[in-house]
């Protein structure tokens, strides 16, 4: 085992914060709705919005 093992995993810290556009984010969800559906995750009829 390793030195820095025996110590356990260091924690990733968070050092900046990156801020999205409303058309950035919905085109990421497309993105990756779309990655959803080729890897059959989803059905095409299925979307991850969450309706209310």
């Amino acid at each position: 085992m390793s030195e820095e093992l025996k110590y356990g995993i260091p924690r990733a810290i968070c050092i900046g914060e990156t801020k999205y556009t409303k058309e950035e984010r919905e085109k990421h969800d497309r993105d990756f709705e779309k990655i959803l559906k080729d890897y059959g995750v989803l059905n095409e009829n299925e979307t991850i919005k969450h309706e209310e």
